[in-house]
């Protein structure tokens, strides 16, 4: 639950920067989490409850939760509960890399050329960079006639857009970690899953003892 939070959190921070910077605060942030462990606590702990739930698995070495039926119990309610997950976060980290990738491949827009006596570009077919130039404090030479009366402004707007690029730039890095991190969970519970699904509908052979122990251990690194 917490790593689909955080990349839905992620996909709002790169694709609707406004929007995340405005509305999650520190206690929004909070209320999330305080929500992700909660719902986790809940699912967790009503086996606990049940004298005799856990038990020692000799072919997962491990002391869990004994499946008695696997289709009769919620086994297999869990166990689809957390693929689910698994692959919204998957699809929201793919769409906020297409997303990015889509950024990446904008094309210029083509403007169409001025004409200009005085080097000012102004009027019908002037793309306004001149203008937009002066605005920002690195115009030379006389004032557009457009623009007469309007002052000239410090290269303030020009130092915000920069800082709003760092900090696209810090929120892609972030996004970049917290997807590798989603990443090797998958990774190493991916065995496990596997195993336990097999369980559920194959009815042929039983799931090997040496794959079981490697998926158990791989699901204690993560």
């Amino acid at each position: 639950f917490m790593l689909f939070c955080v990349s839905v959190t992620r996909y709002l921070a790169i694709a609707h920067h406004r929007f995340y910077t405005k509305r999650l605060t520190f206690w929004t942030c909070l209320a999330v989490i305080c929500m992700v462990w909660t719902l986790s606590v809940a699912m967790a702990f009503p086996p606990v409850l049940d004298v005799g739930t856990y038990s020692f698995i000799r072919e997962e070495d491990q002391c869990t939760f004994q499946h008695r039926s696997f289709r009769a119990n919620d086994s297999l309610g869990f166990m689809l509960l957390l693929a689910l997950i698994l692959l919204a976060t998957q699809l929201v980290y793919l769409k906020l890399i297409f997303f990015v990738h889509d950024r990446r491949k904008m094309k210029p827009v083509q403007f169409v050329p001025a004409v200009s006596q005085n080097w000012t570009f102004h009027g019908p077919g002037a793309s306004g960079q001149a203008a937009a130039n002066w605005l920002a404090g690195f115009g030379r030479g006389p004032t557009p006639p457009t623009l007469l009366g309007i002052r000239q402004n410090s290269n303030a707007a020009g130092r915000r857009r920069l800082l709003v690029l760092d900090e696209f730039k810090t929120e892609k890095r972030i996004s970049r970690m917290f997807y590798i991190m989603t990443f090797f969970f998958l990774a190493l519970w991916g065995p496990y899953l596997v195993a336990c699904y097999w369980r559920v509908f194959a009815r042929g052979p039983a799931v090997p003892g040496g794959y079981l122990t490697a998926a158990v251990w791989m699901s204690f690194a993560q």
